[in-house]
């Protein structure tokens, strides 16, 4: 189960009393703990900042990605093949096969919900009390952002719920998008995450926590319209809309959005995200800013806690502008990333690590001033310029994320390790989470 509180985010093994209904309602997923028409937290801090909802969605669909292309396979039972997909904004849906898609829809959940391993991850709405997708508050290319809210059958569920204080959003998939094509994209690193944790708390009665690093994806939904959906823990903002909203607050633009010791615990808690991906197996593929959720507490150490999202339909995702590392820029120049499936390891998100680093300790996208298809700027050798103001132990950091070879750059682990020797606000935070969840928290293992 994923209890949050105002410190701490974990999975629990429940015992019998107090954390019974909360192993019950861990597999079964949680969304808002309020009503969908209650729910305008957000839109209030829009409309105080001047920014409506419309902006806001407008703003959101900034950063969409890219993906490589697939297709090839033969049509069955007269359902149509994965069409190519190149950019998500040009065809990641097809809004005239809306019908042919629910159907395929239907008909593939049946074969995901009877796997034998990690079935017990994709629910039908009526699985669920009540299901309600509320208002949109994100848009990207291939899927938006709702707020919503979720009734369990399970009362003590409910009840654990609405006493934690846990909300949750739905991301739910643009009519036309094929879930057969989705498939492809979905790591199984993290469905086998859940199907292992599944079989651990099942019949235990000690309590176990589980420090959890990246956003809680909690299963995925097929809506009655034939939409498929993920259901997800709902965190404050994303880290580029903390960014933005402190480096307005700046007097002097010189300077960057975090104070020295504040930077240096989110960029540690990206890269814990980082580490306990990459030991399951996930490839993120687009690291930036924005897709890093954060919530922010306003009393307790660290203020922020980080956690890497959108990670759930990560295979075949190329990345987004200069976020992307060179040999994925030079693939993309030579029309070669089909065949080219080598230069998406794990360095390619060490790489993506270095430039959210560039953003947090200076607020700016890396070469924001330059077109986002000018490839050469970056093969070529050149890099974002850092300012004085960041240490040395840092730049050097950076520049190894940033090596052209990319087996040069360091692991999420060295990166840690490079963290605790030299930021005491991450030595801190590395000491309370051994405190917390034992020594081998980086690679607490399931079995």
């Amino acid at each position: 189960m994923e209890s949050t509180s105002a410190n701490k985010v974990e999975y629990v093994t429940a015992s019998a009393s107090d954390a019974d209904h909360a192993t019950k309602a861990s597999s079964r997923l949680s969304i808002q703990g309020e009503s969908v028409s209650m729910k305008r937290t957000e839109i209030e801090e829009c409309s105080s900042s001047g920014i409506s909802v419309e902006q806001q969605i407008e703003q959101s669909k900034v950063h969409w990605s890219l993906l490589t292309e697939f297709g090839g396979e033969k049509a069955e039972d007269g359902i149509p093949p994965p069409r190519k997909w190149q950019r998500l904004s040009l065809c990641c849906f097809n809004p005239e096969g809306e019908e042919v898609a629910e159907v395929s829809n239907v008909h593939d959940f049946k074969a995901l919900r009877a796997h034998p391993t990690w079935g017990e991850f994709f629910w039908n709405e009526d699985d669920f009390a009540g299901f309600l997708v509320g208002e949109k508050f994100a848009e990207g290319a291939q899927a938006e952002l709702h707020h919503a809210m979720v009734v369990w059958k399970n009362l003590e569920a409910n009840e654990f719920v609405r006493r934690n204080g846990v909300e949750y959003v739905v991301k739910v998939f643009k009519k036309g998008t094929f879930l057969r094509d989705l498939q492809l994209q979905v790591p199984h690193g993290y469905l086998q995450f859940r199907a292992d944790y599944r079989d651990m708390i099942e019949g235990k009665s000690n309590v176990v926590l589980l420090p959890r690093f990246q956003s809680g994806v909690e299963c995925g939904v097929l809506l009655k319209n034939g939409q498929f959906a993920f259901l997800m823990l709902k965190e404050h903002f994303d880290l580029r809309h903390l960014i933005e909203r402190n480096m307005k607050s700046r007097s002097c633009q010189c300077e960057g959005p975090f104070s020295k010791e504040e930077g240096e615990i989110i960029m540690y808690g990206v890269a814990l995200g980082m580490d306990w991906l990459h030991g399951h197996s996930i490839i993120h593929r687009d690291l930036k800013a924005s897709n890093v959720l954060v919530k922010e507490c306003k009393s307790g150490f660290p203020k922020h806690f980080c956690y890497v999202a959108d990670f759930e339909c990560s295979v075949g995702v190329v990345g987004t502008g200069f976020f992307r590392a060179p040999e994925i820029l030079q693939a993309c120049k030579d029309q070669s990333l089909s065949l080219r499936p080598e230069v998406f390891s794990k360095a390619v998100d060490v790489y993506g690590f270095g430039m959210v680093c560039y953003e947090v300790l200076t607020g700016k996208l890396p070469f924001e001033d330059h077109p986002q298809s000018d490839y050469d700027l970056v093969l070529t050798g050149r890099r974002p310029t850092l300012p004085e103001y960041v240490e040395d132990w840092m730049c050097n950091l950076l520049n190894s994320c940033w090596q052209s070879n990319p087996i040069k750059r360091p692991s999420f682990e060295e990166i840690l390790d490079i963290f605790v020797i030299y930021s005491t606000v991450a030595r801190r935070r590395e000491e309370q989470l051994k405190i917390d969840y034992g020594n081998n928290f980086r690679n607490w293992q399931l079995f």
